[in-house]
């Protein structure tokens, strides 16, 4: 079996009894992991350091990245990506958790020559038993191209990817909340190659308040931006720009009940 790396980032932040299920879901693995790459994005709390103990006393494959001061989630997978030994890495937050087959199925995948790997995903409020909607995506590589003229075409928490496709696409950089659309774009212009599993392998932890942080006019203005970037590097053409701005105005400046309602039509959601 192929070996790969876990990559997770972790801030001050989080809560350490999800950060405590997220890697009680990774040990419970039909195939486990050969390292885990934990960035430590900037000083941790005392609660957060003793999970981290805890669980490398009793999994010694834990490679700890230690960032002076908070850098971002662009910035921190930056430095992941560059220490992990292996060149398959499987991306994951430390507040979620996974159904014990998902490691198995995706790695199957990647070993069929593909760059990335992702999958359905199922958004959660409370506990995985209340799931509030699956995020569908595509399967095939270029109906995710197709996508990704619209939004992100793949989950980027539930991604497998190649370490050294990552890197020749110049890695994560720091683009608010646009770390991993802003990379896959990279990656569709040098040529690598998309798949998403056409299940769901992956459970995201979501609340009203985490609805709340994806609204407002400062997000807009910051999603604006980006769209005009993708423009700039030959993907997005001037109708992407117009029409996917026009429909970020109206998710992002409405209430987060009204917001909610939206997200699950754009996710093709459960119920």
């Amino acid at each position: 079996m192929t070996k790969f790396s876990v990559l997770v980032s972790l801030y001050c932040k989080e809560n350490p009894l999800w950060f405590r299920e997220a890697l009680d879901s990774v040990f419970a693995q039909t195939v486990q992991p050969a390292e885990i790459v934990l960035v430590e994005d900037g000083p941790l709390t005392p609660e957060l350091y003793a999970v981290i103990e805890e669980y490398s006393q009793k999994h010694p494959i834990f490679n700890i990245v230690k960032n002076e001061k908070n850098l971002g989630l662009g910035l921190a997978l930056r430095n992941g990506v560059q220490a992990a030994k292996y060149d398959i890495l499987a991306r994951m937050d430390t507040d979620d958790v996974l159904p014990t087959n998902r490691f198995e199925k995706q790695l199957a995948m990647m070993e069929d020559g593909y760059d990335v790997v992702s999958c359905w995903s199922m958004l959660y409020m409370g506990n995985i038993k209340n799931v509030i909607a699956i995020k569908q995506r595509p399967e095939h590589h270029d109906d995710i191209v197709k996508l990704a003229h619209r939004r992100s075409p793949v989950c980027h928490a539930a991604c497998f990817m190649k370490k050294s496709a990552v890197v020749a696409s110049g890695s994560y950089v720091h683009k608010q909340y646009y770390e991993d659309y802003h990379l896959w774009i990279r990656m569709i212009l040098n040529g690598y190659k998309f798949y998403n599993i056409q299940e769901s392998l992956y459970y995201v932890r979501t609340s009203m308040n985490q609805l709340g942080r994806r609204g407002g006019l400062a997000y807009l203005k910051n999603e604006i931006k980006i769209f005009k970037e993708f423009k700039e590097m030959g993907f997005y053409t001037t109708k992407d720009v117009l029409v996917n701005s026009a429909i970020r105005s109206v998710a992002r400046l409405t209430p987060n009940a009204f917001r909610l309602s939206l997200f699950k039509i754009i996710w093709n959601h459960k119920n």
